[in-house]
């Protein structure tokens, strides 16, 4: 997958290279067919009107006129106006609403259950064919979610060659959950493989009889990520005059352009994903004994973090026909991955008639496996996309897009859980016991895509 990924990035880079010189048959033809620019021709220099004069002398209001004519005049010539086939404004802000997809999370099984009469020994547990996985086992977080995208740039040059763009963007977070509660009818269990007895297993949540209580799981997913680049035209084929007298009219002229253009991209990129798995029980041991009416508060929480910081490098191809442009950006930001993994768990028992004591671990995150986890990773992260605009005036654009982007290097949380168990390690017991679960440091790839409406203003 990242090497057809990177494949399609190198054609994409290939395709915005030879977007201008495709588009230059196109644009001395549409220019040909469409012109919507005024054509003004200067003056014959020996048809200049002198100026009246008294008494031999220039009036000085006329020469004083004279002069600011002659100022406008070369600051037109010093205006590019169009050349590098760009609506007029120096600045520009755009806002975009965006749709993406992501590939979500991929959880392992956490909670089954068996019908009405099963053992407790064979209750939830994997591979009898009686039981049934309520939460987990499946990819979640992976259905569309909504999000927002700011850009701001500005032209560092009249002639828009030269510019700077920031932006920043977030999907926001998207989330999996699983809440349940009985008192053993339905029976609920958490499936598991014990390490000693080399078989699968289960630890109880609801049973007849045994125990009662609730269990619940929570996945989340967040992504976001800003940059800021500098861009510089490569190449640019424009048709048309500008209709313009002074630099001012020069600049609210209406873009009506028939031309291409393709700008380098450089610049930094910080992408942020992370990720949690929350697993939580609450129960009360109902099975007669020295234990009964105990109350225990479980909590497994596994969170990973992934920060990247790179440089980044791009070509984008933008053509204009008339008030209708299609761009094209390929581009590719190479750096660093820093990844952070906590694991953590808590039991909280309370006795009866007894002080509430507080214990390190859970069921998945126990004392061979908590702790804070960190890794750097040398990253590359594609990105493509395609818009499709329309001038509405002078100042505002409209446009729609397709964007696809692929991290191939991150750490998720629910890949950090580890369903081999020795039960000598859940808590409260603390003998010697073998290494599991284990700390994984398991990593995967993160793709999100999707489409993005928005408006543009250049002033």
């Amino acid at each position: 997958m990242p090497a057809i990924l990177f494949r399609v990035c190198g054609i994409g880079l290939l395709l915005c290279a030879a977007g201008c010189l495709l588009g230059i048959d196109y644009t001395l033809s549409w220019a040909a067919e469409y012109s919507y620019f005024s054509q003004l021709d200067p003056p014959p220099a020996n048809e200049m009107t002198p100026l009246p004069e008294q008494n031999g002398k220039v009036q000085e209001g006329q020469a004083e006129d004279q002069q600011a004519i002659e100022e406008e005049e070369d600051d037109c010539e010093e205006f590019c106006g169009f050349p590098c086939c760009t609506p007029p404004g120096k600045l520009w802000l755009r806002a975009d609403y965006l749709m993406w997809w992501t590939n979500g999370i991929r959880l392992p099984p956490l909670v089954t259950t068996s019908p009405q009469g099963t053992t407790a020994s064979e209750a939830g547990v994997l591979g009898y064919p009686n039981t049934t996985i309520l939460f987990g086992d499946q990819t979640v977080a992976n259905d569309g979610r909504a999000g927002i995208r700011i850009t701001m740039g500005m032209w560092l040059d009249n002639c828009h060659n030269w510019g700077i763009e920031v932006d920043y963007f977030t999907i926001g977070e998207k989330n999996a959950n699983f809440n349940e509660y009985s008192t053993g009818d339905p029976i609920l269990a958490r499936p598991l493989y014990n390490v000693q007895t080399i078989a699968q297993s289960r630890e109880l949540v609801a049973y007849p009889d045994i125990v009662e209580g609730r269990v619940t799981a929570d996945a989340k997913d967040y992504f976001q990520g800003t940059g800021v680049w500098l861009t510089y035209n490569l190449c640019c084929n424009e048709c048309g005059e500008p209709c313009c007298e002074t630099a001012d009219e020069c600049c609210c002229a209406p873009p009506l352009m028939y031309c291409c253009r393709t700008d380098l991209l450089v610049g930094f990129r910080y992408y942020k994903h992370s990720s949690s798995v929350l697993i939580r029980e609450d129960l009360r041991v109902t099975q007669e004994g020295p234990t009964e009416n105990w109350l225990f508060d479980i909590t497994d929480n596994f969170r990973a973090r992934n920060d990247f910081y790179g440089s980044e490098l791009g070509l984008r191809t933008r053509v204009h026909r008339g008030r209708w442009s299609l761009e094209m950006l390929a581009k590719v930001a190479v750096g660093n991955t820093r990844q952070v993994i906590t694991i953590e768990g808590q039991t909280i028992v309370t006795p009866t008639d007894q002080p509430t004591e507080i214990r390190e671990g859970g069921v998945f995150a126990v004392r061979s496996n908590m702790g804070t986890y960190n890794r750097d990773a040398f990253t590359m992260i594609p990105q493509l996309g395609v818009e499709v605009g329309y001038q509405l005036n002078c100042n505002w654009r409209a446009y729609m897009g397709y964007n696809l982007l692929y991290w191939g290097c991150i750490a998720q949380a629910a890949d950090q859980i580890d369903l081999y168990i020795d039960p000598r390690n859940i808590p409260p017991t603390q003998d010697p016991a073998l290494p599991f679960p284990a700390f994984s440091g398991k990593t995967s790839c993160f793709w999100a895509q999707g489409a993005n409406v928005g408006l543009e203003c250049r002033f």
